[in-house]
């Protein structure tokens, strides 16, 4: 499946996409988790975003492999 990050998440991880392969569908979650464990906690904290075919989801979203998943970090500003 296709991850796509944005924004200063892209930056520190200085890549802008994964291709990770899982066997069956999978939630947000878990894919979270791999990141984690691929990257740092430090770049997916609680109140990171994310969306699965240009729609926001959530954590127990499930994914199934030819889905598109993005996270960005939150924005803010005035």
């Amino acid at each position: 499946m296709k991850i796509l990050y944005f924004a200063s998440l892209k930056e520190n991880l200085k890549t802008s996409e994964d291709d990770i392969r899982f066997d069956s569908p999978v939630t947000i979650l878990l894919i979270k988790k791999e990141l984690i464990d691929r990257y740092g906690d430090q770049h997916f904290p609680k109140n990171i975003l994310c969306s699965v075919n240009h729609e926001m989801a959530s954590e127990n979203t499930l994914v199934k492999e030819e889905d598109e998943v993005a996270f960005f970090p939150p924005v803010t500003g005035g």
